[in-house]
């Protein structure tokens, strides 16, 4: 008995490719991973350039409190601040500047408090637990 020769179907079903990212759901988690994609992006550079000038700025970064998938982080100096937001929701847009101002000052408490630090390249690495 001789068998029919196997033909590839001519219009296969693919997945389609899918943007969503499951949202890690510990605070710590979500900054490690919000820090992990900052450092992925070009804002290191300008964090590394403001800090030539500048010297070492405070770093906060923490899970948005009404936004589940959003991690803000800021980085400031005496004469400047950027505020960046990172979607976890949906990495593919990656980190946006949602901020910048010149006075430590403009910024709310909590973002003064520090509990990350930035490198001699801008990238930035947890230094305290997330509160």
């Amino acid at each position: 008995p001789e068998t029919a020769p196997i033909v590839p179907d001519p219009h296969p079903v693919v997945p389609r490719e899918r943007h969503v990212h499951a949202i890690p759901t510990n605070a710590e988690l979500k900054v490690a991973r919000a820090l992990e994609l900052f450092n992925g992006s070009p804002h290191p550079r300008t964090v590394a350039g403001v800090t030539r000038s500048l010297g070492a700025p405070i770093v906060s970064a923490r899970p948005s409190a009404t936004e589940g998938s959003i991690v803000t982080i800021v980085v400031g100096w005496e004469l400047s601040w950027y505020r960046y937001e990172v979607d976890l929701g949906d990495e593919g847009k990656g980190v946006r500047v949602a901020g910048q101002g010149t006075e430590l000052d403009e910024l709310d408490p909590v973002d003064q408090n520090s509990n990350a630090a930035a490198d001699d390249r801008g990238a930035l690495r947890l230094t305290a637990a997330v509160a």
